[in-house]
């Protein structure tokens, strides 16, 4: 063999075989760099869309709340009567361009009659669109008519004698004695004390781990109705054309005290051929005596105070005081039935007086050794006595806090002067002849009310032998004196579930403490 041709065949072969791996190495490089570049494609496409979906979400974001402060304005608007049925455009201006980014929002409000009102609000950020509509109450009725016996300072059942059907509540603590019975839930923004004599019917029934499932301490609290300034409530009356009529006769048109030389204070007895008929609302600019036999579906407002001279009972009342049970079809279908019943509201500045404050007919009335101990405002900065929170007791009048029916002064104690008469009967309107004193037509007897009655400061007088009251008591201090039993039976036809939104059954005009509430919303 040729030692050169071997020599060369060894070295050709060396180059094909350095060939063939530098081929080799040329694929798996250019493979790795397709990978590489096929990776960092898909990173860098993940890496963009997902900066996409968050800058979406950002828009999603800002458009939804953009949107919603289009659904505030239509709020604001609203609340102080500046709307019917409008489309506008809400654009920032100053510091709130800013934040508005220059974003138009469509807002759409209809009004739907009856105080209810749609509002639609739509922004569109990039490619994100938000839409939020909802349905609001302008002036609803206020929560405590949900209850029959609502009290804005201390709840108090004291006697085993004390039957309320229908749930109970109070601002501040509730205290019960004696035993008495409740046939439904209690609230209370303090204590539930049952003094360790129990609570009968379902407000004290335990479950299985000795817990009062029906029975909630602590609860919010509710705001009363303010009725310091009744000029909303005589443009309602005036609007609605409201009045009152006894045997035909007008006493009532709207506003009683309106015209220049008007007496502001009335007298209604009313009797079975010849009821008090009450047409939606109507205000008296000062006291109200009223009594006997009353039919229709309104309210009566008072500039200062209601008396309740003796009984008051409906013409056309419901089949039964109350449904035959606290469940849900069974409240319905009673309200069903009576919803064109009678149906009246009485709401007083000042107080609701019960019975002969004078004492002279039907025994002592003696409510005043309970409340003359009521009614001082320097409750502290929550609004509710006996709490010894912040400012309770200090004898400094915090308005912003303890200025609880809005009047910009300090009210102390009850007295006499809060429950009598501001003036003689001799000059209340429709003061039957030989009537000069109260007493000549209250008594110390009442056997039966029927009504929603609502005070912004003392329901409190003396009730007969077995009283009952139909409808609800709603009120800052209570002091009722009754004689072996009293019922309070709430009439369910008041409660939000009938009274409030698009589809309420009644309304009677009762008071209101919020300016606007919504109803429901949806996007």
């Amino acid at each position: 063999m040729n030692p050169a041709l071997s020599k060369n065949n060894t070295l050709n072969n060396f180059r094909k075989s350095w060939v063939n791996k530098k081929g080799f190495a040329l694929i798996v490089v250019m493979t790795f760099l397709s990978l590489l570049f096929m990776g960092g494609s898909s990173y860098l496409y993940m890496t963009t869309n997902e900066a996409k979906q968050a800058e979406r979400q950002t828009d999603t974001q800002k458009a939804f709340f953009l949107a919603n402060s289009g659904i505030e304005r239509a709020v604001w608007k609203i609340k102080n009567n500046n709307t019917s049925n409008e489309t506008f455009r809400l654009k920032g201006t100053g510091n709130a361009a800013n934040y508005l980014e220059d974003k138009d929002i469509i807002v759409t409000i209809t009004n739907l009659g009856s105080n209810i009102y749609q509002v639609s609000s739509t922004s569109t950020i990039g490619s994100s669109t938000k839409t939020l509509n909802t349905l609001m109450q302008k002036d609803p009725q206020a929560q405590v008519f949900d209850y029959g016996y609502f009290i804005n300072n201390w709840g108090w059942f004291y006697g085993r004698g004390i039957t309320a059907k229908g749930d109970v509540r109070s601002n501040g603590r509730f205290d019960f004695r004696d035993n008495p019975m409740v046939e439904g839930n209690i609230y209370a923004g303090f204590e539930i004390n049952d003094g360790g004599q129990g609570i009968r019917g379902s407000g004290g029934d335990k479950d299985v781990n000795g817990n009062y499932p029906n029975q909630h301490p602590y609860s919010d609290k509710l705001n009363m109705p303010n009725l310091n300034d009744l000029s909303y409530y005589e443009t309602a009356a005036k609007a609605k054309n409201g009045s009152v009529v006894i045997d035909g006769v007008t006493l009532i048109d709207n506003v009683l005290g309106d015209d220049a030389g008007e007496r502001a204070n009335i007298i209604l007895i009313g009797t079975s051929s010849k009821p008090i008929e009450i047409n939606g609302s109507v205000v008296v600019r000062g006291d109200v005596i009223i009594k006997g036999v009353i039919k229709g579906q309104g309210t009566i407002y008072a500039g200062r105070n209601i008396y309740v001279a003796n009984d008051l009972t409906y013409k056309n009342a419901p089949g039964s005081p109350r449904p035959s049970s606290n469940n849900p079809d069974a409240l319905d279908e009673w309200v069903n039935a009576n919803k064109d019943k009678d149906l009246a509201g009485f709401a007083a500045k000042e107080n609701i007086i019960l019975g002969d404050y004078t004492g002279r007919t039907g025994g002592s009335w003696y409510a005043s050794s309970y409340l003359f101990n009521m009614g001082n405002e320097d409750t502290g900065r929550d609004g509710i006595p006996d709490t010894n929170d912040t400012g309770e007791d200090n004898g400094i009048f915090e308005s912003q806090y303890e200025d609880l029916d809005g009047d910009g002064v300090k009210d102390n104690n009850y007295n006499w002067s809060n429950v009598q008469t501001q003036t003689s009967l001799g000059n209340f309107a429709n003061c039957p002849a030989g009537v000069s004193n109260f007493r000549d037509i209250a008594t110390n007897s009442l056997n039966k009310i029927d009504g929603v009655f609502y005070t912004n400061h003392a329901f409190a007088g003396r009730l007969g032998n077995g009283a009952a009251v139909n409808g609800a008591i709603i009120s800052k201090d209570e002091a009722i004196i009754y004689s072996n039993t009293l019922t309070m039976n709430y009439d369910e036809r008041v409660h939000s579930r009938y009274s409030t939104g698009q589809n309420r059954l009644i309304d009677v005009g009762l008071p209101f403490s919020k300016k606007v509430v919504i109803i429901r919303w949806w996007e």
